[in-house]
């Protein structure tokens, strides 16, 4: 009898998992394909959280983003994404309104303002979010917060961001500079003379015709050749 429950107890002991159970999203379940999901999407989280120490926002995110296809039930990945997009939002320098994830400021009332706080705070919290990237991320919403509720702040900084709107609007319109052409020779026509110059001197144009013909049953060969020269 006591062979056989040490028997018994062996087996359990086999069959447990060596992996710390409070970085596996839940219990491991019978099928072996779900559990190298789960594994795969815990060594994901751990990478974006790697990534994001390094300021890797970008990797950090794609890092999230694959954990969540690993295995889509896994706890709280969105929120992880939220962090990190926040992060690097503010690292390219983008406005307070991207970072609280309006598109569209003009219409943005501070209903929509308040309705996107509440949004964003409720996922950076630490009740819903483990990531070493919330509190920073927390604090850069806080900040979005503060400027656009208020409407003098609000107005003023909208008056700071319009300068650079128009500033890159004027630089997508510009034109680009014609560079210099490399032939030597203008689009302008020469004068009744071929040979003589277009009338300020800058170059001279001679059309040559060359006709080939070989044998007297032979189709005649015609080369038109332009030649042009600065003077």
């Amino acid at each position: 009898m006591v062979s056989s429950l040490n028997f018994k107890r062996n087996r359990m002991a086999t069959g447990r998992s060596r992996i710390p159970s409070n970085s596996i999203p839940q219990v491991l379940c019978p099928d072996p394909i779900i559990n190298l999901a789960q594994l795969a999407a815990v060594k994901a989280r751990e990478a974006a959280e790697a990534y994001f120490t390094l300021r890797h926002f970008d990797c950090a995110i794609m890092q999230a983003r694959a954990a969540k296809e690993l295995y889509p039930e896994f706890p709280g990945m969105d929120n992880y994404m939220a962090a990190y997009q926040i992060h690097s939002a503010v690292s390219h320098k983008k406005n307070w309104y991207h970072v609280l994830g309006i598109t569209n400021p003009a219409v943005a009332d501070s209903e929509a303002i308040k309705k996107q706080y509440k949004r964003l705070a409720l996922a950076l919290h630490p009740d819903k979010n483990g990531s070493i990237a919330a509190d920073g991320a927390f604090k850069y919403v806080k900040a979005a917060r503060d400027v656009l509720s208020d409407h003098a702040k609000r107005e003023s900084y909208d008056k700071s961001l319009s300068p650079r709107s128009q500033g890159a609007r004027g630089s997508n319109n510009r034109k680009p500079a014609q560079q210099p052409r490399s032939n030597a020779c203008s689009r302008k026509r020469a004068g009744p003379d071929a040979n003589t110059t277009g009338g300020d001197g800058s170059f001279y144009k001679k059309t040559i015709k060359i006709v080939r013909k070989s044998n007297p049953g032979q189709r005649a060969t015609v080369v038109m050749l332009s030649v042009c020269r600065v003077a």
